[in-house]
């Protein structure tokens, strides 16, 4: 059980570290990364990718494009643009914000408004609260109403995502051009291999619990992934990977749930040698119940990814009257072939991914389902008065990154 355990953290921690690493050393960014005094951007289009932002630094981001004459598109202009359907101006980026994080309303929409540029948030609207109260951001703090320190903590709190009536206000200022991240960010079983147990250590991620994969109860999906301590994790990959998904049998989970609520709940995992108890006990009901669990078919995969893209594209726009949805970013930068083909019959016209390796840059005439994007602190390499170090700009990603990679590396 621990080999397991430790090799599912290694394939996280793997994956949201190193593509940026791999990057980095065969040159796989653009050449406005590595240059050291570069003239232009030789007709790339950088898209940006933001989630959390903090206020000094992304002011220090925007002032940078400001002074140095760059221009932001929205996704449809940059849709036409890269499909050569308008012309393409010289300094132009693509500002991308992923999830809908509190601090899109309270720090990022006030200063995309300051300084005269627009943004592509791509949001999931199954995880969006209807909420009518906007709260403070940082209009209210120049306004002396609050202080700074009272609204950059947002996504870590009891509402980390905007809710709808903030991101109406956002839609209706064309500041803020919102499109989708899939329904529910899903992650879902792919395997029969068990992993862990979701305990009080578990790493919750920072809002609907996305970092626990969907499972079912009755047999309907349980979106909002509120598990209790026991419930097995298996193997798990982003529901729009090409794996297929793996059902796990509810009557054992429940049986692994109720043996850890009879041994003290919470306090259970204060035991040491918790995990190997519970998976003994997982291992032996298992092969007394002879496991219900199953695959889904190529058929079912199918509809689900359709049926999770269509979904989320229709309800944006319901929530967004007059608003339509063209395009689509995957979650953990992680699609297939089968969800590209899924989302062009949901009638997207582009998706967006993290770094993809062979493609350095999006440029024109480039296949708009495979939009690479870059970290933002790479903005700060762009062409212009003002430019960061690269030795810089890494030795702070390393400093925020290093806890969470001593997290993740903690067995």
């Amino acid at each position: 059980m621990l080999i397991n355990y430790i090799i599912h953290r290694l394939k996280w921690s793997y994956r949201k570290n190193t593509p940026d690493i791999e990057a980095l050393i065969r040159r796989g960014y653009p050449d406005f990364v590595f240059d050291s005094t570069p003239k232009s951007l030789k007709n790339e289009i950088p898209v940006f990718v933001f989630h959390s932002v903090k206020a000094e630094k992304l002011e220090e981001q925007l002032e940078f494009l400001y002074k140095n004459g760059y221009q932001t598109l929205s996704a449809d202009e940059f849709y036409e643009v890269i499909t050569c359907s308008k012309p393409v101006l010289e300094q132009v980026v693509l500002l991308t914000f992923d999830d809908g994080r509190g601090s899109l309303w309270t720090v990022a929409y006030p200063l995309l408004k300051k300084y005269g540029f627009q943004a592509v948030s791509f949001i999931i609207p199954g995880c969006i609260d209807e909420d009518t109260n906007c709260s403070p951001n940082l209009e209210d703090v120049w306004a002396g109403r609050i202080s700074l320190h009272q609204i950059e903590n947002r996504d870590f709190g009891s509402n980390p995502l905007c809710n709808w009536e903030e991101i109406r206000q956002m839609h209706a200022s064309g500041i803020i051009d919102f499109q989708s991240h899939t329904m529910y960010h899903s992650l879902i079983f792919t395997s029969q291999r068990v992993v862990d147990f979701i305990n009080p250590a578990f790493d919750f991620y920072l809002f609907s619990n996305i970092n626990v994969p969907v499972f079912t109860v009755n047999g309907m999906d349980n979106v909002k992934r509120e598990a209790e301590w026991g419930t097995p994790i298996y193997d798990s990959e982003p529901r729009m990977s090409p794996r297929r998904r793996y059902f796990d049998d509810e009557e054992l989970r429940n049986r692994c749930i109720e043996y850890v609520k009879e041994r003290g709940g919470a306090d259970f995992f204060n035991t040491p040698g918790w995990r190997k108890e519970l998976y003994k006990y997982f291992r032996k009901t298992r092969n007394q119940l002879s496991s219900k669990g199953y695959f889904e078919t190529a058929e079912h995969q199918r509809e689900a990814i359709f049926k999770d893209l269509y979904d989320s594209k229709i309800l944006i726009e319901k929530k967004l009257p007059g608003k339509t949805v063209n395009h689509l970013c995957y979650p953990w930068f992680i699609g297939s072939g089968l969800a590209v083909e899924m989302s062009k019959k949901a009638g997207y016209l582009s998706n967006f991914w993290g770094i993809m390796f062979g493609r350095r840059s999006t440029r024109l005439e480039h296949n708009p389902y495979r939009i690479i994007r870059l970290e933002d602190k790479y903005l700060l390499r762009l062409p212009g008065t003002g430019r960061r170090a690269l030795r810089e700009i890494l030795g702070e990603k390393f400093l925020e990154n290093y806890p969470k990679l001593v997290k993740n590396l903690h067995f």
